[in-house]
């Protein structure tokens, strides 16, 4: 159930016709060294989730929705949504960030993964983390790198530096090295080390008391 609740909690709500269209926003990364790229990708409902953009109690009534329909025992689907609440009550965890190329069948995407933390260990306030590819402790994040069909893991730890993390939204920068990723490409990949830059500035777009202020 934890990959339908996350898609659940990146659906958005219709906006009044006479309402100003809400803000995409958008991101980018810049490659360097083996690799020459830049590209971006635009914001909405899958460029950024946080489970701080919603309350305990709206996490639990979306729980309450999903397993309504997946469970018609109502004991089970009370045990169910008790179970996914836990202790924390997350759904897609603090923080999740995507920037796909709008060029092409994904011909590069980047994206930021929550791991192992907890809204304690992320807050909602601007902050600095280490980035790294893999085994992530409370407080770091993980990053997956792909690039025209090739995999890149970390080479060090990199920062992400977020200026703003509220209610409107989130931005922020990231920089980190990073190498081909042997055990994730062909035989044949070429070994290529790379530096990486980029930037991003993404609005909530979820209908909720936190992100309505």
């Amino acid at each position: 159930m934890r990959h339908v609740a996350t898609v659940a909690l990146m659906l958005l709500v219709s906006v009044p016709a006479l309402a100003a269209p809400p803000r995409a926003g958008s991101c980018e990364v810049r490659v360097t060294g083996g690799v020459q790229l830049t590209f971006s990708g635009k914001g909405g409902s899958q460029a950024a989730a946080s489970d701080h953009w919603m309350t305990r109690d709206e996490r639990r009534q979306m729980f309450e929705k999903l397993y309504a329909r997946a469970e018609k025992d109502p004991a089970r689907r009370k045990a169910g949504v008790e179970q996914q609440m836990g202790p924390d009550g997350l759904m897609s965890g603090p923080l999740t960030l995507h920037c796909i190329s709008a060029e092409g069948p994904m011909a590069a995407s980047f994206s930021i993964f929550s791991g192992k933390n907890t809204v304690e260990t992320i807050p909602f306030k601007p902050g600095t983390y280490t980035l790294v590819t893999l085994e992530e402790k409370p407080g770091e994040l993980g990053v997956s790198l792909r690039l025209k069909g090739i995999n890149y893991k970390l080479s060090a730890p990199g920062v992400l530096e977020i200026t703003r993390f509220d209610g409107r939204g989130i931005a922020g920068t990231f920089t980190f090295t990073a190498r081909t990723h042997a055990a994730e490409n062909k035989a044949k990949a070429v070994v290529r080390n790379i530096q990486v830059s980029g930037s991003f500035d993404l609005p909530c777009l979820m209908k909720s008391r936190v992100c309505s202020k």
